[in-house]
């Protein structure tokens, strides 16, 4: 057998997943070199990969590698950097998406005509028509001895354009749902056939026109308002959806190759780029679950700014003796100030990140391989994702006035991201891993339901509180952060953002389902759906997740290769592990058989490949 650094020299130019950069601009082509030589014809391959040639035993993951050089402020901050850089989407998605239900306590309180119609209000006094509210005073409209309010019909009803139908206000909701599928979708496609670059910047660019029409857009009539805004809360929806992809097949192959690594000389870069790989797969769900927290940074920063903006309007108290406040006992103006406001600076982050894709960001050369590839081949693809458990939620709007209900959000959107950071830093440990994380998880958030459901009519409101903080920390730690990573790394990367696509398509798919059918049932019956929910999420963890902690992408790209050329039975690589098959895979049968060196006797196989051309 040839010696593993020959049997390399046979395949110089490597597909690498690595040439996909996120957070900095596009690197030096990981190729063969000297400095005198030139760069000839590519050959493009992945049967050489770094991860691939040299796997990674359970030795090698008994301690993972650091995330930076210890001591070095510049080393932390530069990681950091990178991770959030390549998570901003995501954060600009929780910002206005996730926050958007903290918005909603804004627009009841200042459009109680609007959003609560049938309710009690807080200050009866500031009622002056008749036909809505179950405290309307008699004086109302015609009785009102002052003469009839402006706000008032003929007849002593409120004005149509105060009044909005329930299918205007569901449809925030549906837009959003809907906007957010469909970008998964047509984005996640998008991405493998023009590159993430140019999707990124599509999605940008759906974001900033979507959120631009909601903060400015302006009418009288309140359900002509919500209308519009249904419409652009789709369009940015739209953009958002292609995030969740793009995002995650970019935190898969996130690496950065320094300039001082493209100087070495060729053999000790391949050393440096094997240690590489070997850090970069130890670590990867780390990596992508630390991106995906950034969904939960935005989600905090979010509330926190929609907090203060509330403290600095001074609505955070209702005012029954101010003339002209409503009958919730705010300042209309003051409140519509403070939606507008928040969504302008969600505005700002938008722009932010379409000047930064398109000024910093370059398409990496990772998918130029991919597209060279792909015109050489005679093969058509046709692949189907596989579906991921997504839990259903629920949510607790907490009573009291308008700071104390944001207040509340905010400490539960601090609990979800604490569960987002703790699940990134077990998900590598080899005694964890993805699947024994989400399965647990599953449970634990199956029992957390079932005892709210339980206790939900007699416990005090502090116990209910701490069920739904302790679900919020639980769910992240567990199926949110794992069915995102375990998607990511699940596919090869011609098709990864695609696939993850679907994936998170049928994510939404399990939420778009709760919101229809939550509203028929009653708490404690939502609650029992929930744990219901969570169990089978556990017994479908166990029959058909595989856990690829320790596994290079690489292999996912070598399997797909062989496929496509007919060769699929001759892959015996760790995908056949069986410490990384399904119970379904193992129990069935459907799988091939292993050998840890199959790579290096194929390859001796194969006929000679051109190398560059060297002087």
């Amino acid at each position: 057998m040839e010696p593993p650094n020959e049997v390399f020299d046979r395949c110089v130019n490597l597909f690498d997943s690595q040439g996909e950069k996120i957070g900095m601009p596009s690197g030096i082509p990981l190729t063969r070199s000297s400095s005198n030589s030139s760069v000839g014809p590519e050959v493009h391959s992945v049967l050489l990969a770094e991860g691939l040639r040299l796997p990674m035993d359970d030795d090698d993951l008994d301690e993972l590698p650091r995330r930076f050089e210890p001591g070095s402020s510049k080393a932390k901050l530069t990681w950091f950097g990178a991770i959030a850089l390549a998570g901003i989407g995501m954060f600009v998605e929780a910002y206005v998406i996730i926050t958007t239900g903290q918005v909603k306590t804004v627009w009841h309180a200042a459009y109680p005509e609007c959003f609560d119609p049938t309710h009690k209000m807080t200050c009866p006094n500031q009622i002056h028509c008749c036909g809505s509210f179950a405290n309307t005073p008699e004086t109302c409209g015609l009785n009102n001895p002052d003469g009839l309010h402006e706000d008032c019909n003929p007849d002593g009803t409120y004005k149509s354009e105060f009044m909005c139908n329930e299918g205007t206000i569901g449809g925030i909701s549906y837009a959003e749902f809907a906007g957010i599928m469909i970008g998964m979708l047509v984005f996640g496609k998008v991405a493998d056939l023009l590159g993430r670059h140019a999707a990124g910047m599509l999605t940008a660019l759906f974001q900033v026109l979507g959120i631009a029409m909601m903060t400015f857009y302006r009418n009288s009539n309140l359900n002509t308002l919500f209308i519009f805004f249904d419409i652009f809360f789709a369009v940015f929806g739209f953009g958002v959806g292609g995030e969740y992809p793009l995002t995650a097949a970019n935190a898969a192959a996130h690496h950065v190759e320094t300039l001082e690594e493209a100087s070495l000389d060729n053999a000790e870069r391949h050393r440096i780029r094997v240690l590489r790989e070997r850090e970069r797969t130890s670590r990867r769900g780390e990596t992508i679950a630390m991106v995906f927290a950034m969904q939960g940074v935005g989600a905090v920063v979010g509330s926190i700014f929609l907090v203060c903006l509330i403290y600095f309007g001074e609505q955070s108290r209702s005012d029954c003796d101010v003339d002209g406040n409503n009958p919730n006992g705010q300042d209309v103006e003051a409140l519509d100030a403070i939606w507008r406001s928040f969504y302008f600076i969600g505005l700002i982050f938008v722009l932010m990140v379409l000047v930064y894709r398109g000024l910093v960001l370059e398409e990496g050369q990772g998918h130029k391989r991919l597209l060279a590839r792909k015109e050489r081949r005679n093969a058509k693809l046709g692949t189907q994702g596989k579906s991921s458990f997504q839990v259903l939620m629920f949510y607790v709007n907490p009573k009291g006035d308008l700071i104390s209900q944001n207040g509340y959000l905010l400490v539960n959107n601090m609990c979800a991201l604490a569960g987002y950071y703790c699940a990134a830093f077990v998900i590598d440990k080899p005694s964890v891993g993805r699947k024994k994380l989400q399965m647990i998880s599953n449970m634990v958030c199956a029992i957390i339901f079932l005892v709210a459901g339980l206790v939900f009519n007699s416990a005090g409101p502090s116990v209910l509180m701490f069920l739904y903080f302790f679900s919020s920390y639980t769910v992240n730690f567990g199926p949110n952060v794992t069915t995102y990573v375990m998607a990511a790394e699940t596919y090869p990367t011609e098709m990864r953002a695609t696939l993850h696509g679907i994936s998170a398509f049928m994510g939404k798919c399990g939420a778009l389902l709760a919101t229809v059918v939550f509203k028929y049932l009653t708490s404690p019956q939502i609650f029992f759906v929930c744990a219901a929910t969570c169990f089978v999420g556990s017994v479908f963890t166990i029959l058909f997740s595989v856990d690829l902690t320790g596994v290079s992408l690489a292999e996912h790209d070598a399997q797909l290769e062989l496929f496509l050329e007919g060769k699929v039975d001759q892959y015996k690589g760790k995908l056949n592990d069986p410490k990384h098959l399904s119970l379904y895979e193992k129990v069935t049968g459907r799988h091939g058989s292993y050998d840890p060196d199959w790579v290096l006797a194929f390859v001796k196989r194969l006929p000679k490949l051109p190398l560059e051309t060297e002087k």
